[in-house]
């Protein structure tokens, strides 16, 4: 498989849920720029916990996109409890 995923565990203020959501929103366009960024997804696991999953086309693009990402990452601190943390890696398998 060539697909790479960034998987990142975030924590932030769930009293600004809606307000970190609609910042989300303005940060599309920076996101669709990205070289190889094939999706992102933000999932709520937990009260103010969220888990981040970017796809990637390849290793490549995972790493070469790493300062556009923590560039986002920063547009997003002021929401943030926490700092968030990212690993990369390669899809093994799939369904």
């Amino acid at each position: 498989y060539a697909m790479h995923y960034r998987v990142t565990n975030l924590s932030f203020d769930v009293s600004r849920r809606d307000e970190f959501i609609a910042h989300a929103d303005t940060l599309r366009d920076v996101m669709k720029s990205i070289n190889g960024l094939e999706s992102v997804r933000m999932c709520e696991v937990g009260e103010g916990e969220l888990v981040g999953m970017a796809r990637y086309d390849s290793e490549k693009s995972a790493t070469a996109a790493q300062p556009q990402v923590q560039s986002i990452l920063g547009q997003l601190a002021d929401f943030m409890t926490g700092p968030p943390d990212s690993r990369v890696g390669s899809v093994i398998w799939d369904m």
